[in-house]
Parts: structure tokens; C-alpha cells; sequence
């Protein structure tokens, strides 16, 4: 059986889960701005993650479907690593909310406190490189989340 796995770090953009048991920290930390609360970190805020926005997670996919390659496994990131402090602080400029976040007791929930994907072989042999920036892809998450909560479709 021929096969190409892609393992997808941290995914955020439009559609993603707003009303879920598992609704992403970007969606309430949006809910808590629009309230005129301070976006909230459990944590110290020095976690990192490497984001990736969902227009080139699709990209990716589309490239390995076409790759002249089989049996391998590649990381799908932006491969920048991205403190959930400057996140929060990012996300709250875009929305000229509070930029300060507030802070919570550490969860138990997810003991990485590192993630930072290496992306080489995924350009090397795809061709594939994350093109949103941060920035950018914050503000298209925001631009489709606002549209939702005019249309009635988020909270």
C-alpha cells in the first residue's frame, strides 16, 4: 500500500471550530477581545507552537497528492516557533483589543511546553513552504470570525 503522511502542527483559519468541546484557544481568546477582556494564557506564556495556516495545510495536501513519492512522512508547519505571549499580543493588535493577556494556572492538560517543526524534506521533496505569515493569517482568522458573528453563525 502506497502512502504519503502529513502530520499537521498547529492548523488555525477560517473554519475552524467555534462552537466545539475542543474550540481552539485563538476562538476564545477572539470571544474573550470582543468582550473587552484580556485574552487568556494558562501558563507563563512562553509555550510555543508552530502555526500553520489552513490555506497551506490544503496546499501541502494538494502537493503530496501530486508528489512522485511514496511511503514518507512530513511535517506541515510554518516552521517558526511562536510564543502563545507574542500570539495573544498579535492577536490583539489585529483586533485593537487589550494587548496585555491575562494569566491562569498551568493545565495539566498538554506537558509540551516546545513545539517547533522541521519542514526541510517537506520542501526539499514537496516543494512545499508555509507563504501566511502570522500576521496575515490572524487577520484572515479574524476577517471569517467576524463575518461569522455577523451572520449569527458564531458566539
Amino acid at each position: 500500500l502506497d502512502y504519503v503522511a502529513l502530520r499537521y502542527f498547529n492548523v488555525y483559519g477560517p473554519r475552524m471550530d467555534i462552537h466545539g468541546l475542543y474550540t481552539e484557544v485563538l476562538i476564545r481568546w477572539m470571544e474573550r477581545l470582543v468582550a473587552g477582556e484580556p485574552a487568556l494564557i494558562l501558563g507563563d506564556g512562553a509555550q510555543t507552537m508552530d502555526f500553520v495556516h489552513v490555506a497551506d495545510v490544503a496546499r501541502a495536501n494538494l502537493l503530496a497528492a501530486e508528489a512522485d513519492v511514496t511511503d514518507d512522512v512530513f511535517n506541515i508547519a510554518s516552521g517558526v516557533e511562536t510564543s502563545l505571549l507574542e500570539l495573544a499580543r498579535t492577536l490583539a493588535e489585529i483586533m485593537e483589543a487589550k494587548p496585555d493577556p491575562e494569566f491562569g494556572p498551568v493545565r495539566a492538560v498538554n506537558g509540551v511546553v516546545r513545539r517547533l517543526a522541521d519542514t526541510s524534506r517537506a520542501e526539499q521533496v514537496l516543494g512545499f513552504r508555509a507563504t501566511y505569515g502570522l500576521r496575515a493569517g490572524l487577520a484572515d482568522l479574524v476577517d471569517w470570525w467576524q463575518a461569522q458573528r455577523a451572520a449569527g453563525t458564531a458566539p
